[in-house]
C-alpha cells in the first residue's frame, strides 16, 4: 500500500509539473502527402479544407471518421482519386485544423457545415464519399441537401447503433472523457498506436500521424461521439434515391458488417461492394481497392 500511494504521489506530480514527452521515433520520419490546408468560415466557425485533383474533374467531397482528420484518414485514397477527380478534403468540427466545439451539436449539423462550404467554393452536384462517421455526415448531407450530391459513398458506416451497443458506447465515451481529463492520454494514443502496430500506417509516417492525431480535446471528441451515437437515419433513408456505393470491411470490428448490410438493404438505389479481409482500417490497408471500387462505381 505504501508504495502504491507513493507512485500515486509521482503520478500526479508528473501530471502537474512534468513536461509531456512524445515519443521517440526509429526511422527517419516524414510527411506522407504535403497538400496545404485553407479554411473557410461557416457562420462564425473557421472550418479547414484541402483541395486536390485537376478542377476540370468531376468533383468527390472525401469526408473523415470520428477521431480522425481530413489528411489522416484519406491520405493513401485521395492521390489516387486526385488523378481525375478534384476532391475537396473537409475537417469538421473538432477534427483536424477546423475549430473544436465543446457545446452539443448533431450529424446534421456537420452535415449542413460540408453543404456550406460546397456552395462557397462553388462545387456540386458532387460524389461524397463518407468513412465511419463520415459516413452518416454522408447520408445526412444527400438528405438535408439533395441537390448537390450526385452520388454517394458510404465506407464502413451505420444507420444506427442498435439499443445495446448504443448505451455501452455512450459509457465508454464517458470514461474515456474522464480519463484523458485526469491523464492526458487516451484516444489518440490507442488511435495513433494501433495503427502503427498493424501495419496500417508505416513506420516512417510515425511522428506525423501522432501530431495529427493530438490535435483533438477530450470534450469537444466525447461530443462527437455522442452525436453519432444519437444519429438515427432509418426514418428516411429509405427516400434516398441518390446512386449509392456501400463499401463493407468484412472483417470490420467496430461495425459489424451486419450493420452495413442492413444499412444497404434500406437504401432505394445501392450497390454492396465487400473488402474481403478488411477491418474498419480499411483507407489505410487497402487504399488502392477501395479508390479502385468508387472508381469503378463512378465509370
Amino acid at each position: 500500500m505504501k508504495w502504491l500511494k507513493r507512485g500515486f504521489a509521482l503520478a500526479v506530480a508528473w501530471r502537474l509539473f512534468g513536461p509531456v514527452l512524445p515519443p521517440r521515433w526509429r526511422k527517419p520520419q516524414e510527411h506522407p502527402w504535403r497538400v496545404p490546408a485553407r479554411t473557410l468560415f461557416v457562420g462564425d466557425r473557421e472550418l479547414s479544407i484541402r483541395e486536390a485533383g485537376p478542377l476540370a474533374g468531376s468533383p468527390v467531397v472525401l469526408i473523415h471518421g470520428l477521431a480522425g482528420s481530413s489528411m489522416a484518414e484519406w491520405y493513401k485514397v485521395a492521390p489516387i482519386l486526385a488523378e481525375h477527380h478534384r476532391l475537396i478534403m473537409i475537417d469538421h468540427r473538432s477534427h483536424g485544423l477546423s475549430v473544436a466545439e465543446r457545446g452539443r451539436f448533431e450529424i446534421g449539423d456537420e452535415a449542413d457545415d460540408a453543404a456550406d462550404i460546397l456552395r462557397q467554393i462553388g462545387v456540386g452536384p458532387a460524389t461524397v464519399v463518407g468513412y465511419s462517421m463520415g459516413g452518416a455526415i454522408a447520408q445526412a448531407v444527400a438528405y438535408r441537401h439533395p441537390e448537390l450530391v450526385s452520388h454517394l459513398v458510404l465506407v464502413a458506416t451505420m444507420s444506427h447503433h442498435p439499443l445495446w451497443w448504443k448505451q455501452a458506447r455512450m459509457a465508454g465515451a464517458i470514461i474515456a472523457r474522464a480519463w484523458e481529463r485526469i491523464t492526458g492520454t487516451g484516444t489518440p494514443e490507442v488511435r495513433t498506436g494501433y495503427l502503427l502496430a498493424v501495419g496500417a500506417v508505416a513506420p516512417d509516417h510515425g511522428r506525423w500521424l501522432w501530431e495529427e492525431t493530438h490535435r483533438r480535446d477530450p470534450d469537444a471528441g466525447a461530443e462527437a461521439s455522442l452525436a453519432l451515437l444519437r444519429f438515427d437515419s432509418r426514418p428516411w433513408l429509405g427516400r434516398l434515391a441518390i446512386p449509392t456505393l456501400v463499401v463493407i470491411p468484412t472483417k470490420d470490428q467496430l461495425v459489424p458488417p451486419g450493420w452495413q448490410h442492413e444499412l444497404a438493404s434500406r437504401l432505394a438505389n445501392s450497390v454492396v461492394y465487400e473488402i474481403e479481409g478488411a477491418h474498419h482500417e480499411v483507407p489505410w490497408t487497402h487504399a488502392d481497392q477501395l479508390a479502385r471500387g468508387i472508381m469503378e462505381f463512378l465509370d
